[in-house]
């Protein structure tokens, strides 16, 4: 009989060693790098298209938008507070900017390189072991990334039941596989999750449905507060519509090691714009809007709190 644990525990460890390899590493910076710069090309062609007078006549108006802008972008530093005070049973409200870079790291620069800033952030300045840091650290990413994932498979089967999918899939080359893998892969890292959770996961007892409710309401309200951002600057567009956008992003956010998130997904995104009643000039302008937004308070956060990268380190305890 198979030991599925143990062919799991070896599949892991082999691609551990593989990625760790100099040269594996190099050619997945030069990836990146080349599908970052690919995009940018796409953008600036798709935008020169549309007119980029058009565009920037076309930013969204209303001061709706830009509070549900800054109210989602708050809400992910904001759960994380209370779900780690959770974790390591200590007040963290006065570290806010800690997790406004971590949030910075993971959107900008890479997914997940805010894990690592937070993590060696926490040895320094947190009076906590090692372990506890890096096992609550570990944990509450497989909770959140269960989360995520559970609601990036309800979307996409919600979309497919209700006849919205095939926007999605036709929005550029390669979305249908794009959105299959990302639903394969979703769906069977949330059954994963949910089977070999007692092997996975090293939080206390009591402490997982706690933080799996937090993960839970922050995701749910992060998807209101994307769907009203969207519905106030073209307010004629169909809900079915907006839901194709998240789910896109959703779809992205899956992606391990994405270069900067937001550019990614104005990219994918400015092709569905015909699923939205209203001009292409509208909804680029709304999406740049987005996009630029992302990028500007992703540099200022990040000048604000470069002292926080620089704090020396706390002895091991």
């Amino acid at each position: 009989m198979i030991d599925w644990r143990d062919t799991w525990a070896r599949l892991r460890a082999g691609w551990r060693a593989l990625r760790m390899r100099d040269d594996v590493q190099r050619a997945l910076k030069y990836l990146q790098y080349a599908l970052f710069a690919a995009i940018v090309v796409y953008l600036i062609f798709k935008l020169s298209r549309v007119g980029w007078t058009e565009v920037f006549d076309s930013l969204p108006s209303s001061p709706w938008f830009y509070g549900f802008f800054a109210l989602r972008f708050f809400m992910l530093p904001i759960s994380e507070i209370a779900i780690y005070e959770i974790v390591w049973a200590q007040p963290l409200v006065r570290h806010f900017f800690v997790f406004i870079r971590k949030r910075v790291y993971n959107f900008a620069v890479m997914g997940y390189s805010g894990e690592v800033f937070f993590t060696q952030w926490a040895r320094r300045r947190l009076a906590l072991p090692d372990k506890k840091i890096l096992v609550g650290v570990k944990d509450n990413n497989l909770l959140s990334a269960f989360a995520s994932n559970a609601a990036t498979v309800m979307l996409v089967v919600g979309l497919a039941a209700t006849g919205g999918l095939q926007a999605g899939l036709e929005a550029f080359p390669g979305a249908g596989w794009l959105f299959t893998l990302a639903f394969l892969s979703a769906g069977t890292l949330s059954v994963a999750v949910m089977v070999f959770r007692e092997k996975l996961i090293a939080l206390p007892e009591g402490v997982m449905p706690r933080l799996l409710g937090v993960h839970a309401g922050r995701q749910l309200l992060i998807i209101i507060l994307h769907t009203a951002m969207y519905a106030s600057a073209l307010p004629g567009a169909p809900l079915m519509a907006w839901m194709t956008f998240i789910a896109l992003q959703l779809v992205l956010s899956r992606v391990p090691f994405l270069p900067n998130q937001d550019i990614v997904y104005l990219g994918a995104a400015l092709t569905l714009s015909p699923i939205v009643n209203a001009s292409e000039a509208a909804v680029a302008g709304m999406l740049v809007a987005e996009a630029g937004l992302s990028q500007l308070i992703n540099g200022v956060m990040f000048l604000a709190t470069v002292h926080l990268a620089r704090t020396s380190y706390k002895p091991a305890l």
